[in-house]
C-alpha cells in the first residue's frame, strides 16, 4: 500500500530520471555501437527518514570489442630456412 510520501518519492524520483535522460541522452546515443545500440541504466535509492533522502543514478553502457590475432611457433620445432 502507497503512503503519501511514498508517492512524493517515487513523484520526485522519476522527476529526476527524466531530467537525467534528457541531459544524457545525446552522450549515450553517440556511445552506440556500430548497430546503433546504446543503453542508460538508472538507480534509484532511498534512505527513509525525515526527511528521507533520494538519489538517482545514471549510467551509460557500451560495449567495446577489441581483438588482437596473431600465430606463436612451437619453440620446440626448429624454424625452416
Amino acid at each position: 500500500m502507497s503512503t503519501s510520501n511514498d508517492d512524493a518519492l517515487k513523484s520526485q524520483a522519476l522527476d529526476h530520471l527524466r531530467e537525467l535522460l534528457d541531459t544524457h541522452w545525446h552522450d549515450a546515443r553517440e556511445s552506440a555501437d556500430e548497430e546503433g545500440r546504446f543503453a542508460i541504466g538508472f538507480k534509484v535509492a532511498v534512505k527513509d527518514g525525515v526527511p528521507a533522502k533520494l538519489k538517482v543514478t545514471s549510467r551509460i553502457s557500451t560495449t567495446i570489442t577489441d581483438e588482437i590475432e596473431s600465430t606463436v611457433d612451437d619453440p620446440n620445432q626448429p624454424t625452416l630456412l
